[in-house]
């Protein structure tokens, strides 16, 4: 199955998101509504080329946003049972961070937003997550780390820059295996596997900071 480590983000948290997609870059349409479009366009008898088409920016469901911490592709059923083992004997805590920034990466073609400032934990936990991978014979690029929430496909140098920034508050509690399907309604990722984030301190340390667990 074709897999990434990654977080996910609350119900609350995608809409905020989404809402943020939908006033800022107001232009932007989902894929299906693009499909819908051009096919009431050649209904009407108006041209438009099929490589028009695929170019077309498009936003992604507000379901599949998340951070990836590790992709890792195609796995075997060894490999995933591997990977299950080292991620079992992780540890790491949990962190909260600010999508308050946008960025446009012109190889992917994909509009993301971002956190202007990387919580320590988070790219311990990218670090560890790719050492798990690893440890399970699984390739994983080691190119710098960059969390980041893809919110448009297909976007280009000329898409308009979003109207303001975003500001969405994520909390994460744990970390998760995806698994990347594709459907005729568009890929989807649903989550395989789950793993708690834990907070690494004494229980009357805990109690002093009120903090816990669940």
């Amino acid at each position: 199955m074709r897999c990434f480590i990654g977080l996910d983000l609350s119900a609350t948290e995608k809409l905020a998101l989404d809402s943020w997609r939908q006033q800022a870059l107001p232009e932007i349409m989902p894929r299906q509504w693009l499909k819908n479009a051009t096919a009431g366009s050649r209904k009407h008898g108006k041209q438009q080329s099929e490589s028009q088409g695929p170019a077309l920016p498009y936003a992604l469901p507000a379901a599949n946003f998340h951070i990836t911490l590790s992709f890792l592709g195609e796995i075997s059923h060894r490999q995933h049972e591997a990977l299950t083992y080292e991620l079992d004997q992780l540890i790491s805590e949990p962190f909260s961070l600010t999508l308050d920034a946008t960025g446009l990466w012109n190889g992917p073609k994909i509009l993301f937003a971002a956190p202007s400032n990387t919580p320590k934990a988070l790219s311990e936990l990218a670090k560890l997550s790719r050492k798990a991978a690893r440890k399970a014979s699984i390739q994983v690029e080691s190119r710098e780390y960059k969390p980041h929430v893809t919110v448009v496909r297909k976007a280009t140098s000329t898409l308009p820059l979003p109207l303001y920034s975003p500001n969405v508050d994520v909390h994460v509690s744990a970390f998760h295996l995806f698994e990347s399907v594709s459907t005729p309604q568009g890929v989807t990722y649903p989550i395989r596997q789950s793993w708690p984030l834990k907070h690494n301190m004494s229980v009357r340390e805990k109690l002093r900071r009120g903090i816990t667990d669940e």
